[in-house]
């Protein structure tokens, strides 16, 4: 996701979600923590708006949230907007820690700086620029490691030239080592194998590289209706642990775009928004409706697909400080889909699918790979408790949630690497926000899913600490 500017209140509200994250995460079972360095060497085999604010790496779960125009005095909406500034010419500048993590990647540490400037009336600025670095530590197979590493460089400019166009211009790099593959299709199993010529903790795992220079242009059109254009380079450089399924697979020839490969990716489409607010919807409608084409080069990579996306979330006030919130998505892909598109998706960005944080909670991100995918969510959400502190105002509540999806691995619909019957993979649990002024969102969520237990064998749950709604 694309990191968001906002004072060192962050840090203050996401340390407490993170101790408690931390303190409760179980360390990942393995037998195997005895297995030698050596085998786990890897092989040479011959290796995510949406909104202009939501489209990110798959794997990157914080996002500091900007401020935005106050909220409407709604019936249902009981806590009042901060008052802001946007006429003033000033430069503000910010530095601070972040802390975050979830149960793919672990616990989440690091830094971020940005710089925003405002004046002209224009909301929610002239421009910010964000700079971010993070780490994060998971234990493997032989130890604590440093899961994923993120390096961001992101600009914002809302009114470019004065007129209806924002830009979104974002650079990232970002390494996983422990990105999950299990194979493609709906049925893939979490079993592995009797015989493992390398780390069996590692057989379910690839170290993946990620260069990333994207632009977002979006277009205000008419109504709540505006254009979004995305163009995007990507630098892949995906690489299997020896004896892994990855690797079985690379030599069978099941799976494109393991070798270093370039992909350049156009889109475009339509969103539409009439939420009446950004943060915290209450009411109202959000559909992100796109079409993109990705080739790789060289072009003897075979890399080269089309996908079409959508996704549509609407906001039902129910009474009282109720709010049904639901959203349905698909994202069908079709050509020579690199496998580490089959777990991704989105109308103009890239964003996990079916499983992780941003799809069906408690699935684990990467779980499940297709080119076809389909899921829901639903959550019934409130704002409890009003009260302020030190002249703060504080807001905390709640939601009950429950995701549902599944994926194919071919259009034939009988492919027998998917499951017969319906096949669906869901999750359900529970989450606390806590809100710091008009737009500082966080909150942390526990999901079951019986896929959890291929992440966390003695605790099937998955553990989310983020700031801002999930949609």
């Amino acid at each position: 996701m694309i990191l968001r500017a906002y004072p060192a209140r962050f840090f203050a509200a996401v340390f407490f979600f993170a101790v408690l994250f931390f303190a409760s995460s179980p360390a990942r079972a393995d037998e195997d923590a005895g297995a030698s360095d050596a085998s786990s060497a890897v092989v040479d085999a011959g290796a995510p708006m949406e909104s202009a604010a939501d489209a990110a790496p798959p794997t990157v779960y914080f996002q500091l949230p900007k401020p935005t125009a106050p909220l409407a005095d709604r019936g249902e909406n009981k806590h009042n907007a901060d008052t802001l500034d946007y006429d003033t010419e000033r430069y503000e500048p910010a530095a601070f820690p972040l802390i975050g993590g979830d149960s793919d990647i672990g616990l989440q540490f690091g830094a971020v700086g940005t710089l925003t400037r405002f004046g002209s009336g224009v909301q929610p600025y002239l421009w910010n620029m964000d700079l971010a670095l993070s780490a994060s530590i998971k234990a493997g197979p032989t130890g604590a490691d440093i899961a994923q590493q993120l390096y961001l460089w992101n600009f914002d400019v809302p009114e470019a030239f004065g007129s209806g166009v924002r830009l979104n211009p974002t650079v990232w790099y970002q390494r996983t080592i422990n990105q999950p593959y299990f194979g493609i299709g709906n049925a893939s199993t979490p079993d592995r194998p009797a015989v493992i010529n390398g780390v069996p903790g590692r057989y379910f795992q690839f170290d993946d590289h990620q260069v990333m220079v994207r632009e977002l242009t979006r277009v205000k059109w008419h109504g709540g209706w505006d254009w979004m254009f995305a163009t995007q380079y990507r630098f892949e450089a995906p690489s299997a642990y020896a004896g892994s399924k990855l690797a079985s697979d690379v030599r069978s020839g099941a799976v494109y775009g393991y070798d270093n490969v370039s992909i350049i990716t156009l889109g475009g489409g339509l969103v539409y928004d009439t939420r009446d607010n950004e943060f915290f919807p209450h009411r109202g409608s959000y559909w992100q409706i796109g079409l993109r084409y990705a080739q790789g080069a060289p072009f003897e990579s075979q890399v080269r697909y089309g996908a079409f996306g959508a996704m549509i979330a609407q906001y039902i006030p129910i009474g009282g400080p109720f709010v049904i919130a639901v959203r349905g998505v698909v994202d069908a892909e079709a050509g020579n889909v690199p496998f580490f598109d089959l777990y991704t998706g989105g109308p103009f960005g890239t964003t996990e699918m079916i499983g992780g944080p941003q799809s069906v909670r408690g699935v684990p991100d990467g779980r499940y790979l297709g080119p076809l995918k389909m899921y829901g969510n639903l959550e019934l959400r409130a704002m409890l408790v009003d009260f302020k502190l030190l002249k703060q105002s504080f807001h905390l509540g709640g939601d009950l949630l429950a995701d549902t999806g599944r994926l194919w691995s071919d259009y034939s619909f009988s492919n027998k690497s998917d499951s017969d019957g319906i096949g669906l993979k869901w999750g359900a649990g529970l989450g606390g926000y806590l809100i710091w002024g008009q737009a500082a969102v966080f909150r942390a969520e526990v999901a079951y899913s019986p896929d959890a237990v291929s992440e966390n064998p003695t605790l099937p749950l998955g553990i989310y600490v983020a700031d801002s709604v999930m949609f």
